[in-house]
């Protein structure tokens, strides 16, 4: 497994947070979307910041401090969430390309969702065995030491 640095999670966690500001700012940018992104978008901010949040907090402990059952358990946890949060924006799909003519990329977009899904879903399993089984993970150098 390749070994992962400490500035690989902190850009992560900057990345998870520009993602919730993004998101959370739907009435800011709402009109630039010419009606592709629905009203129906507040409908999946729960499971979209449940997702970024503990992203966010995951990665913050695994920038400190990493032993390999922590690293396994914190990353199986992302991944259950993202799942989550995919699954949400699938059946609720807050997005309607056909308002600007190019409703293919609604098909397109719910077979990468489905895609998502099932790779996410492949990663928690993964996670999960290296949990169970005890697979070493090979720390970088962290904070604390």
């Amino acid at each position: 497994m390749k070994e992962k640095k400490t500035v690989e999670f902190i850009g992560s966690i900057f990345g998870a947070i520009i993602g919730l500001i993004v998101m959370n700012t739907y009435l800011i940018w709402q009109r630039y979307t010419h009606g592709v992104v629905l009203d129906s978008w507040f409908n999946i901010l729960w499971a979209a910041n449940l997702s970024m949040v503990v992203s966010i907090v995951g990665n913050l402990l695994l920038a400190v401090y990493r032993p390999a059952s922590m690293y396994s358990f914190v990353q199986m946890v992302i991944s259950v969430t993202s799942v989550l949060s995919a699954f949400v924006f699938f059946t609720v799909f807050p997005v309607d390309f056909a308002q600007i003519g190019l409703g293919f990329f609604n098909y397109i977009l719910r077979i990468l969702t489905i895609v998502g899904m099932v790779g996410g879903s492949i990663s928690v399993v993964v996670y999960l065995v290296w949990l169970l089984t005890g697979k070493q993970y090979k720390p970088a150098v962290t904070i604390a030491q």
